[in-house]
């Protein structure tokens, strides 16, 4: 099964919804805002992908809680982006314990098509 975590106003994520209907792909979204990610799940992503991949540090969200200039540790931006997981890179999508970042139609495509098969 396939998981598209985000938000459902994000032009990112209706993309990549679209992306994979238009293309007959099974997923599931699950809407962070309502549905936040369990810790454990959160630190699996940011283990397997690091905590760059994974924070969007150019989103509204984080400029808005001023977070560049508060020098936080890579701990405490963990503990920022588990509260407030609007602040999520997006689409980021789930297959077989795998994980992938960000809006590229071709990675995306590899990424469903590789672990369908996988």
């Amino acid at each position: 099964m396939i998981l598209v975590y985000g938000v459902p106003s994000c032009d990112k994520i209706k993309k990549t919804k679209s992306l994979l209907s238009s293309n007959n792909i099974d997923f599931t979204f699950v809407n962070v805002r309502q549905n936040p990610i369990a810790r454990k799940k959160l630190e699996e992503m940011v283990s397997q992908l690091t905590l760059d991949k994974v924070l969007n540090r150019q989103g509204m969200l984080y400029r808005k809680k001023g977070l560049k200039e508060k020098n936080l540790t890579v701990d405490q931006l963990f503990e920022e982006l588990l509260n407030e997981q609007g602040m999520i890179k997006r689409p980021l999508i789930e297959k077989q314990g795998l994980y992938l970042t960000g809006y590229d139609e071709k990675a995306i495509m590899d990424f469903v098509n590789t672990a369908k098969s996988g």
